[in-house]
């Protein structure tokens, strides 16, 4: 997996002063041995006036922790290794939003500078666009990236024999039924005991995350006799037994697949800390207009930002009322699924 590291130095062109690369250090647990993974080829070259450097891991892990290092390689001399953090899973806006996107669709137009005329750094934009998935995935009640879930669910007897064991997920749409990675198990509620059912009886409607248990001619009478007496006791006895049946399955959307509507709804939400943040620096934070004069000669700008009101304030509300009319129109169509027993 690609992880993306973020290495930020505080006061470079002192550091600068001492060392001259940056390396990098990972452990597969926050309190675990860190062994250096960078080399001679890709240590990070220390410029005095660059403060934030990217990382690429690609054989890194969500899960893995990294610590970062001063080092003077004429020296050998080093710092202190930095406090562990998480790196950052790059893959996850794939099929998305992607920075460029962000820019070249829903930010044209805008200055995307600071006032000394530098680009605003992609973690800005990145960050924008996680919390825009986050808030997308709340807000509409959807897995936007690929999710495993492991969930318990109620046995139903009315539901079981006269509904081919159906069940409704909780969350949908969910992704292909893996036959290696995915099942639905029986357990007594008093017992660890359990039966996993036959790969080739599920039968699953991934657009309403819907489940339904149909055996197979050839496996149904080993089933019975796998299962000992849990399959038929549940089936013949019990009316409702709480949390009897696991499901492990894959929700969201598969990379590349996610809905237009989807995307464009992203893409808004991500642009609002960039847009209050480039209204701010269009003349200086709060200012609302400034006027020169040289010898005799004068000019004024007036803008729309005040110490209440960003300059691109137009294009936020714009963009708030979009989200706001589209919200209802996407939860309508992915999460009111009709039944899909048939």
């Amino acid at each position: 997996m690609l992880i993306k590291l973020y290495v930020t130095i505080s006061d470079v062109a002192e550091v600068a002063k001492l060392y001259n690369k940056v390396r990098i250090w990972r452990a597969t647990s926050v309190n675990g041995t860190y062994a250096q993974i960078t080399t001679a080829a890709t240590r990070i070259q220390i410029n005095p006036g660059i403060s934030t450097y990217t990382y690429y891991d690609e054989s890194g892990e969500a899960t893995y922790w990294y610590k970062t290092d001063f080092w003077n390689e004429t020296t050998d001399d080093s710092s202190e290794l930095s406090d562990p953090v998480l790196g950052d899973d790059a893959e996850v806006l794939t099929g998305i939003m992607t920075v460029e996107e962000l820019k070249s669709i829903f930010l044209t137009g805008v200055d995307l500078t600071d006032d000394a005329g530098n680009p605003y750094p992609d973690i800005m934009f990145e960050f924008g666009i996680r919390a825009a998935i986050a808030w997308a995935e709340t807000v509409l009640d959807l897995d936007l990236r690929p999710t495993t879930r492991t969930e318990r669910y109620p046995y139903d007897r009315d539901q079981w024999k006269n509904a081919w064991g159906y069940l409704q997920l909780d969350k949908y749409p969910c992704l292909d039924w893996d036959t290696t990675v995915h099942y639905v198990k029986m357990f007594w509620p008093s017992s660890d005991e359990a039966f996993e059912f036959p790969s080739d009886w599920v039968r699953l409607e991934k657009g309403a995350g819907q489940i339904n248990l149909i055996p197979t001619s050839a496996s149904i009478g080993g089933a019975l006799l796998v299962g000992g007496a849990i399959l038929p006791t549940l089936l013949n006895r019990y009316g409702m037994l709480p949390r009897t049946i696991e499901v492990k399955y894959g929700s969201g959307f598969a990379a590349g697949a996610i809905p237009y509507n989807i995307r464009h709804l992203v893409g808004m939400k991500a642009c609002f800390p960039v847009l209050n943040t480039a209204g701010d620096l269009i003349a200086g934070a709060g200012i609302a207009s400034f006027s020169l004069s040289v010898d005799g000669l004068s000019q004024s700008v007036n803008t729309t930002s005040s110490a209440t009101n960003s300059g691109y304030g137009a294009r936020i509300l714009q963009y708030e009322k979009e989200i706001k009319s589209q919200i209802p129109e996407i939860k309508k169509f992915y999460k009111n699924v009709g039944l899909a027993m048939g």
